[in-house]
């Protein structure tokens, strides 16, 4: 009894997992990192990069009806290291918000670390000027030794903790709301 039990079981929760897994892939939203570089002036790391922001149409869906969608750019340096594991130099989080304003039918982008505010007659232009990072100061040189090797990674994410309340706890279960990014590393230059 027990193991005909177990063949119905099995089958049937192995299903589930499936089901899940496959909704999870067949996402057709992403944020994909295309190009990262940095360059050094007066002992200051500038970044430039060019992030491709694809949003689901749930994301799509709620952003016209008013809530704002929060994208974080996460940005660290380590410096590597042989034998153990690599050393945290420096962290810098950039935070953007994306909206859309029914009366005047614009797309708002504001720096929220900035306050710089931009308005874009469509969607498509406004993510590319998201997607567009250019002389960002990252990193003061002065923080790192003059024989170390140091790596630089970046993500770029929906912050799901920026929606209101209510909509917040279904976003944290559902597969539309889980935008990021794969972490983009490179090599700093000396």
């Amino acid at each position: 009894m027990t193991s005909r039990l177990l063949h119905q079981v099995v089958p049937a929760i192995v299903g589930v997992l499936l089901s899940i897994f496959s909704n999870l892939a067949l996402a057709e939203a992403r944020f994909d990192i295309a190009e990262v570089k940095v360059k050094l002036i007066d002992k200051v790391y500038y970044l430039n990069a060019r992030i491709d922001y694809e949003l689901s149409d749930k994301v799509l869906e709620v952003m016209h009806r008013g809530v704002p969608i929060v994208v974080v750019l996460d940005i660290e340096f380590q410096r590597s290291r042989k034998f153990i594991w690599d050393a945290g130099i420096a962290q810098l989080v950039q935070r953007y918000q994306l909206e859309y304003h029914a009366l005047t039918r614009q797309y708002l982008v504001t720096n929220l670390n900035s306050g710089s505010q931009h308005s874009f007659p469509t969607l498509e232009v406004a993510l590319t000027l998201l997607g567009t990072v250019v002389d960002l100061p990252v990193l003061d040189k002065q923080l790192l030794d003059k024989d170390g090797q140091y790596v630089g990674s970046m993500r770029a994410s929906v912050d799901v903790g920026a929606l209101p309340t209510p909509l917040r706890l279904r976003a944290y279960f559902s597969a539309d709301w889980h935008l990021s990014s794969e972490w983009y590393s490179w090599i700093l230059p000396n």
